[in-house]
């Protein structure tokens, strides 16, 4: 590591059975990156019901299906977004079944994500309700959980 660079984040990937992709994260710089790497690899390799399976990870971009490039923006999103605003460990689930990809990051904080609509900063927030239909805050104790679902077939979702 030259003087500059993020140090590598504290990563652990797990693939359940039936399909599922968990990420644990120590939401330091680089967690973003490596949540989408692990997603990209996953949808590109193992998750069921992908339509049109992208490349692998690290192959030349082009070809990679809309559902597939949605997914990885709702995931950056939804990591930075914990990163941001939770500081700590966060985990990302991403699950995908014949309708679409359900998307899950789990965090430590309790600050409910705000809807700024255009203004920045907020804007990821609504790029992820454009591209989903929209996001599910779920508050538990010691954190919340925040929901999308990106559809694999059928009419966009679209804000109204």
């Amino acid at each position: 590591m030259t003087s500059g660079e993020e140090p590598e984040p504290a990563v652990r990937v797990e693939v359940v059975r039936g399909g599922t992709l968990v990420v644990h994260l120590d939401g330091s710089p680089g967690s973003v990156r490596a949540a989408r790497l692990a997603a990209e690899q996953f949808l590109a390799t193992d998750a069921p019901h992908v339509p049109d399976r992208p490349p692998a990870a690290g192959a030349a971009p082009g070809g990679a299906p809309k559902a597939s490039v949605d997914t990885l923006m709702v995931v950056g999103e939804l990591v930075a977004n914990a990163c941001r605003h939770a500081p700590g460990p966060c985990r990302l689930t991403l699950r995908c079944t014949p309708s679409g990809a359900e998307i899950t990051v789990r965090d430590g904080g309790d600050r409910q994500p705000l809807d700024r609509g255009v203004r920045a900063p907020g804007y990821g927030l609504m790029i992820v309700k454009r591209l989903t239909g929209g996001v599910r805050v779920l508050s538990h104790g010691g954190g919340k959980t925040v929901q999308a679902t990106v559809p694999f077939a059928g009419v966009r979702p679209r804000l109204g």
